[in-house]
């Protein structure tokens, strides 16, 4: 895929999940969410499962096969419940911290998916991928630096001398930062682990339509989220507490999902680790534009660092340690470095189909057996 066609599907998803984020904080009634979270996602899985279905129905060929199988279909479900956790999860977490404190205690997300994406799907990282992750970590982090405290210091203007500051803010962000840093960690580490176990059973069939695919993952989320919707519905009702927002909020859950879908299916979880990163950077760039943040010094040295980071790791240079000679003395193609990759996974080390290199090789050696034999 073309650079340009990677960056401009990244930036367009950042864009939706910064509008998601900002969205559901202006759902607010009061401060509070009075809507369950569990019936918002079960209505963006249901519109997602209609528009793949649609899609199949009116694109996708009719000869093509849209059964995969017991044991491929039973793959997504693993992360259809990690997300259905996860997605409710960061209702919760909006609960006691904003979006851009959210924005600064998410970037545990990027170490969390660099590990998984070099230990679960055993994918190689080179030094310096790594060096931009970190940078990356650090740029999103700058960026936010400033705008945690503000808000809570510009609220409690009356608060005058500094050893009476500093005991507010000790007061006020104890409970509430160990109880968000502790949910955010959580959520990370599930966020992360569904976005490995998404990839995986994605590209373990390259050849279905994302659509297709994405009906299972649907079904499953459906399922999950209906179960959690079952039982925390109370006597308002399914819709209690809906306004225009959660609407709004809704409608781009759901695009904002099948673009990630997108990144994960012809992409991978770096991928999507970039886009959340920019999403961050948009979130706090709008925060600045129509919510009274001041454009701050650390905000343009942080939003610098990500732009080199994003360019350093998409160097071309950048990945050639993960390079290995192909059969034919050149490089694999995306689809068959996975398809060794999977091999090696404890996940499916049984149920990968070998590649056309390695099915020549070993019929090579089947005739050389044979001569010898002869």
């Amino acid at each position: 895929m073309h650079l340009a066609t990677q960056f401009g599907g990244m930036t367009v998803a950042a864009a939706l999940m910064a509008a998601g984020s900002l969205c559901i904080n202006a759902s607010k009634v009061d401060g509070k969410m009075l809507y369950l979270s569990a019936t918002v996602m079960l209505l963006v899985e249901v519109l997602k499962g209609l528009i793949c279905g649609t899609v199949v129905a009116v694109v996708v060929p009719r000869k093509t096969a849209l059964w995969i199988g017991w044991r491929e279909t039973l793959y997504f479900a693993i992360p259809a419940l990690l997300y259905t956790i996860d997605n409710n999860l960061v209702f919760v977490i909006l609960r006691f911290i904003d979006p851009a404190t959210l924005s600064i205690l998410w970037n545990l997300k990027i170490f969390t998916t660099a590990v998984l994406f070099r230990v679960v799907l055993r994918r190689s990282i080179s030094h310096l991928q790594v060096v931009s992750l970190v940078l990356l970590m650090l740029g999103v982090a700058t960026t936010q630096s400033k705008h945690d405290v503000q808000p809570i210091l510009q609220h409690h203007e009356n608060i005058t001398t500094v050893a009476s500051r500093r005991q507010f803010i000790h007061e006020h962000d104890t409970s509430r930062v160990l109880i968000g840093l502790g949910l955010v960690s959580i959520a990370c580490v599930i966020s992360s682990f569904a976005g490995i176990a998404t990839e995986f059973a994605l590209k373990k069939n390259p050849g279905t339509p994302f659509v297709v695919q994405n009906i299972y993952l649907a079904s499953f989320s459906m399922t999950f989220n209906g179960v959690a919707a079952l039982l925390q519905v109370g006597p308002g009702g399914f819709f209690f507490g809906y306004n225009s927002w959660t609407w709004v909020v809704v409608g781009i859950q759901v695009v904002a999902g099948l673009c990630m879908g997108l990144i994960l299916k012809f992409l991978d979880n770096i991928a999507c680790v970039f886009t959340h990163a920019m999403a961050m950077l948009f979130t706090t760039l709008v925060s600045i534009l129509f919510f009274s943040f001041d454009f701050s010094l650390e905000f343009a040295c942080g939003l610098s660092v990500c732009i080199v980071s994003m360019y350093l790791y998409h160097m071309p240079s950048a990945g050639a340690v993960s390079a290995a000679p192909s059969c034919h003395g050149e490089s694999n193609s995306s689809a068959e470095k996975y398809h060794k990759v999977a091999r090696m996974s404890p996940i499916a080390s049984d149920t990968v189909i070998d590649s056309p290199c390695e099915t020549q090789d070993d019929d090579q050696d089947s005739d050389g057996n044979g001569d010898a034999l002869a």
